[in-house]
This record gives C-alpha cells, sequence and structure tokens, in this order.
C-alpha cells in the first residue's frame, strides 16, 4: 500500500467537536439587541448589523466581525455580548435560506463543527503555516492538501518534499504526511479530474511554476503545462477542470511577493484558460487591465455555466486590496460573457479557497471560518473555524464539507453535496 511506502508519520485524529462553551438556548435581549441563541448556532436580525452596539469603533481587515474594537468610551453591555455570542458561535446565521443548508428548522437544533485535526507547528523560519489544495480521490478514498510556508522578513520558503492525505476509510479519519515523486515543488490549489490529481505548482527559482498531474495510487508526478510561449508563470494558484477537460487556474504574484523565492515576474497576473484535449492556451482575465491584483481561487458552478474567481491585494492586511469573489458568465465554448462581475466583498481577511455547491450557494475561506452565499450573492451566513484560525480551502466528500485551516481540520455535515460527482 502506498500509505506504508510513503508514511513519514500516522496522526491520529480524535473526533471532537468544536471545544467552544455551549451557549444554551435562550432568547437574548440587551437594549435593542436581539440574539436568537442556540446550542451552536446563533442567529443574527439584519438590526443587529446595521447599527453597531458601540459609539466608536473600528476594526483591522484582517480580524474577525466580533474582534471589532471600541475606540473610546465604554464598552456598553451589548457590545460585550455581542462579542460573547459571535465568539462562542459554531455557525453564524444571517439569512433564514441558512437553514435549508444546515437541514434544521432554526436556531434551536444542534449543528457541530468538527474539528478532528491538529496540526503540528511549522519551520522555525516560517512567519506562518497555510493548508491548501484541498481534492478528494476515490481511488484512495481520502483527501489530499498542501503545505506552504509563508517566511518571515529575510527568508525565503523552501519547498517541501511532502503533501497530506486524510484517509476516510475508518470512523476516525487518519491525517498523515505522503511523498510525491518527483515532489511537487510548492503546491498550492487541486482538483480531481479522469482518475488524476492536478496541481498547480507555484514554483521557484530553480523550477518554474504551472500544473503537475499526479497518480492518487502511486504518488507519481509528472508537469503537464508550465509556460506560455518561454514566459515562466508567475505563481499558479488554484485550477479547476470541466467534464469536457477545460482547465482554468490562477496566476499570481505570491512567490514573489509573498515568499520570496521566485523569479521577478514577465507576465501580468490573471485567469487562464487550458483546453486540455487541444492544448489551446489563453487569458481570459487580467492581462494587465482586467480587476485582478492576485487572483486566488477558482470554481465552477454545477452546469459549467459561472466561474467564480477569489481576488486580493498585494498583501492580506493591505485595506485597500481586493478581498472580492467575481463571477464570470460563460458561453457554450467555456469563455467568459463579460469581463467579471463582483459576486461577493468579503469583511475579514481575504477569500482563498472557492467552493460551490450543487444548489449554486458559493462558499469561501476566510479569516474565522467559511461564509456561504446564495447563487445571487447573498449572504446566509458563516461556518467558524476555531477562535483565531483561518478557514483557508474546503473539500466536499457527499454531504460533508471538509474544511481545512492554518491550524486544524474541521467537518461539518449539511444538507447539499458538491458540484463533482465521483
Amino acid at each position: 500500500m502506498w500509505q506504508s511506502l510513503y508514511l513519514l508519520a500516522v496522526l491520529s485524529t480524535s473526533r471532537l467537536v468544536s471545544t467552544r462553551p455551549a451557549l444554551g438556548s435562550r432568547h437574548a435581549t440587551s437594549a435593542s439587541f436581539d440574539y436568537l441563541i442556540g446550542p451552536s448556532v446563533v442567529e443574527v436580525p439584519s438590526r443587529i448589523r446595521n447599527v453597531f452596539p458601540a459609539e466608536n469603533f473600528n476594526r483591522n481587515v484582517t480580524t474577525t466581525w466580533w474582534m471589532t474594537e471600541v475606540l473610546n468610551g465604554e464598552k456598553t453591555s451589548a457590545y460585550e455580548e455581542t462579542v460573547e455570542v459571535l465568539t462562542n458561535a459554531s455557525i453564524i446565521v444571517l439569512d433564514q435560506d441558512m437553514y435549508k443548508l444546515l437541514g434544521t428548522d432554526n436556531y434551536k437544533e444542534t449543528k457541530d463543527v468538527e474539528n478532528i485535526f491538529k496540526f503540528p507547528p511549522g519551520p522555525t523560519w516560517a512567519k506562518r503555516v497555510v493548508h491548501d489544495g484541498t481534492v478528494y480521490s476515490p481511488e484512495c478514498n481520502c483527501i489530499y492538501f498542501a503545505e506552504l510556508n509563508p517566511p518571515k522578513e529575510g527568508f525565503s520558503s523552501q519547498a517541501l518534499e511532502y503533501i497530506w492525505s486524510i484517509s476516510l476509510d475508518e470512523d476516525k479519519p487518519v491525517t498523515e504526511k505522503i511523498y510525491p515523486s518527483p515532489p511537487i515543488t510548492m503546491a498550492n490549489g487541486a482538483y480531481y479530474h479522469n482518475g488524476s490529481v492536478y496541481w498547480a505548482q507555484e514554483g521557484n527559482y530553480t523550477v518554474p511554476g504551472g500544473i503537475v498531474r499526479m497518480d492518487p495510487t502511486s504518488l507519481e508526478t509528472e508537469v503537464v503545462l508550465n509556460n506560455f510561449f518561454g514566459h515562466r508563470f508567475n505563481s499558479p494558484n488554484d485550477v479547476v477542470i470541466t467534464r469536457d477537460a477545460v482547465a482554468y487556474f490562477t496566476d499570481g504574484y505570491y512567490g514573489f511577493d509573498n515568499f520570496n523565492d521566485t523569479v521577478k515576474p514577465e507576465l501580468a497576473n490573471g485567469v487562464w484558460r487550458w483546453d486540455m484535449k487541444t492544448d489551446n492556451l489563453r487569458m481570459i482575465s487580467g492581462a494587465g487591465g482586467g480587476p485582478f491584483t492576485n487572483p486566488n481561487g477558482v470554481a465552477l458552478n454545477l452546469h459549467e455555466n459561472r466561474l467564480y474567481v477569489t481576488n486580493r491585494g498585494n498583501s492580506s492586511d493591505n485595506p485597500a486590496g481586493g478581498r472580492t469573489i467575481y463571477e464570470f458568465e460563460l458561453h457554450d465554448e467555456g469563455l467568459p460573457v463579460t469581463g467579471g462581475n463582483v459576486f461577493a466583498y468579503v469583511d475579514s481577511g481575504f477569500p482563498d479557497g472557492i467552493k460551490v455547491d450543487q444548489d449554486g450557494r458559493v462558499y469561501g475561506g476566510i479569516t474565522g471560518g467559511v461564509i456561504v452565499y446564495d447563487s445571487t450573492g447573498k449572504l446566509l451566513g458563516m461556518i467558524k473555524v476555531a477562535e483565531g484560525d483561518v478557514a483557508v480551502n474546503m473539500q466536499w466528500v457527499d454531504d460533508w464539507l471538509y474544511i481545512v485551516g492554518r491550524s486544524y481540520i474541521y467537518r461539518v455535515q449539511l444538507n447539499t453535496k458538491g458540484v463533482q460527482t465521483f
């Protein structure tokens, strides 16, 4: 078995429900505030979002809604309750349609977000550890994902020989490091197609970025795309593939700006379309004049006529930078009808990984959890992760949504499935 051949260490998980204190089922009222509080779900009426419970306040772009600071004056009881209620919730409901997704009638019913694995600390030279590229393979009944280590100032990120795997064969998923051969140089986003896993390889000084195909059984890898007429890609970040073998992938300046590990870019950032049957390659958005500063996650809807792309600025803490999800309408040949419309603008950090379910909902990984929109862009609510963690990416397996953060892996059972069938 490949697990025994490539195993470094098997790190068993424990099926732990979120350790947040139980909220209890009550109807809480503070001044004009009226939260609906259940054991794990909190419903927040719109009037609470409209007028914040403090006279003078603000928050940093990288923090969550419930970390909004009072700038001067006393913290009111309504403010204190807002912080407590939102901090301790597992699910935040902002619209009644969120309950259909949860498969519950109201806030009184419990919906657990399970914390199933804690990652070990990253290297000493890393500013933080990021886990990305969540992709399910039916051959191993497992989820693969990558690890990235943005470096501290004065350091360069180092390519890792391993990726991670979550085996779903047992009641308690087992998480371990595995070793593709040859290694994927700065693996990031990934997608399963026709028996293979395709990785967006960011690359580094010595290895150009591109798309790498991996056999999910043998873990053998092969570079299938690595240039545009001799130009290196900048840092391919994520990839999605249609049923007819058309790949869309994002390319940004992450290696040069954030990882300090690649050559100076010679291409504009953008979204690429690669027909894997004809090998036709073209940029479909960006090209120096499009909406993207640094395109990131990419996803298709069930009918493959909507393409969703996340965007961030030059850094994740830049208030003027992109914190946006764009929607592209695609015509029958898979090319954009328009240049992309703003689908959503997030309030915390920037949207990283993105997924779509069979009912058209769009999920984005941000600081604090996974935000959920309906197909029109209406914000429904948030599936929270542990306090201080960031939801980086997700993967559907049947009706379970697995969430990979910087520090933990989570899962939650929902009343829908992803757009891929295996």
